[in-house]
């Protein structure tokens, strides 16, 4: 290779990866609600010509978005509940093995879902519980987790020792989330609007396709800046590190004792308060994706219903424009605010901000106070395993109260937004111990 080509492959690692599988997640996650959203109202009605028109549903609508939620929240539950053990297993097995194994996975197991999808949308009469088997098949890859934990534990070995160049590299990676998220949704809103859901799925598709080429044209696993540690804590060797030096590392995937290294990780004593910290932020992280989740499981049932009565093309503009803020703050204003402004106060202002957008959602009744509470959402997502409790509690809630108030989940969000306040003012009161993180000119 050249050694412009060396220089491009050294600053283009894994971002493109992160785009493709966002954009194919964002792609499917509406596509797949509305999949449901078909079945159920096909076998409710057996009528393709009624479930096509929303005008003839108006009586039925609350009996159809109440069981797609109990059913979106089985699907959710499915994926989470699957994906908890491989990506525990997969990040620690990543970092004593390949990079690269653990990005390709997400992305093949992601094909044969969307196999299995494009199959519902062309077989009229197969039951929506086939959704579920798509839902199974990706959580056993560990999904977004997997992609996310192998994608930037490979730019933290490829950026040992470069500094702030580091923090910016990891920006314009997280950043790849957002514009993913714009490229997705303005996408799936146009094809399911101009060709149908199998065009959504097939889009999907394409897009693991041409991941799974870059991984294995593009990328090189990368030397490791710290090497794996040959021995536990106490000096003892590993379980599955006891046998022979020679033996594969692929042998080891599903050791145990992964698991229990991750454990160790997270619970080792560190000095002053940094043990402490460190939980409180994973329960902010938790809580934070716990109600971005909820957001994403629920928000299409939400504006589908009347008074707002989104179509998909709005919803995917919608979504696509809140992608757009979120980029463009990640990578415009954050570096800006970083220059004058501690990380844990943008941090505080961003959760207010997060809340007010919340509330707003909940009281909307038509389209531009939908788009102006988009405007107050800018908070980086955070990635962990709650998908599960997020689809239990909003999936569970959004049916009991659509008779009532279709918004009251956005205001139990709101609620949760507020815990991670409390949390951060008390994280931000503890005595400092490294030094703050100042972007130089």
């Amino acid at each position: 290779m050249s050694t412009w080509g060396q220089r491009v492959r050294t600053f283009v690692t894994v971002e493109p990866v992160i785009f493709f599988y966002m954009t194919s997640t964002f792609i499917v996650t509406p596509a797949y609600q509305q999949l449901v959203i078909a079945k159920v109202c096909y076998e409710l009605f057996q009528d393709s010509y009624i479930c096509s028109s929303p005008a003839h549903l108006k009586d039925e609508e609350e009996l159809i978005e109440g069981r797609s939620s109990y059913i979106l929240l089985i699907y959710t539950c499915v994926t989470s509940l699957l994906s908890i053990l491989p990506a525990m297993l997969l990040g620690s097995w990543s970092d004593r093995s390949s990079r690269k194994a653990v990005m390709l996975l997400p992305c093949l197991m992601s094909l044969v879902s969307g196999g299995v999808l494009i199959a519902m949308s062309l077989l009229e009469d197969i039951s929506v519980y086939w959704s579920l088997v798509a839902a199974g098949v990706t959580g056993l890859s560990g999904g977004y987790v997997s992609v996310f934990l192998s994608s930037f534990s490979y730019l933290a070995d490829v950026t040992a020792g470069l500094g702030s160049n580091r923090t910016l590299r990891m920006a314009v990676a997280e950043s790849m989330i957002y514009v993913g998220g714009m490229v997705g949704f303005l996408l799936v809103g146009f094809l399911i609007q101009e060709f149908g859901l199998m065009s959504a799925f097939v889009a999907y598709c394409s897009c693991h396709v041409l991941s799974v080429l870059y991984i294995l044209v593009w990328l090189r696993d990368p030397e490791r800046s710290v090497p794996p540690p040959p021995s536990g804590e106490d000096g003892d060797r590993l379980p599955c590190e006891a046998g022979d030096t020679d033996t594969e590392p692929s042998s080891n995937l599903l050791c145990l004792s992964d698991v229990k290294r991750s454990f160790k990780a997270m619970f080792r004593r560190r000095p002053g308060q940094q043990r402490q910290k460190l939980h409180l932020l994973i329960v902010c992280t938790f809580i934070n994706n716990l109600v971005a989740v909820g957001e994403q499981a629920i928000s299409l049932l939400y504006l589908k219903y009347e008074p707002r009565e989104f179509t998909t093309e709005l919803y995917g503009v919608f979504k696509s424009a809140q992608m757009l803020l979120l980029g463009f703050t990640l990578l415009g204003i954050f570096p800006l605010l970083m220059r004058v402004v501690g990380e844990m106060t943008l941090a505080k202002v961003s959760v207010l901000f997060r809340t007010a957008g919340l509330v707003l959602m909940a009281f909307s009744t038509n389209t531009w106070m939908v788009f102006l509470g988009a405007m107050f959402s800018f908070s980086a997502s955070v990635e962990t395993t709650c998908i599960m409790f997020a689809a239990v509690m909003f999936n569970g809630l959004f049916p009991l109260t659509l008779p009532t108030f279709p918004g009251m989940p956005f205001i139990v969000m709101a609620g949760f937004t507020l815990i991670i306040f409390i949390l951060m003012q008390w994280i931000s009161e503890m005595p400092v111990t490294q030094p703050r993180l100042v972007i130089q000119d």
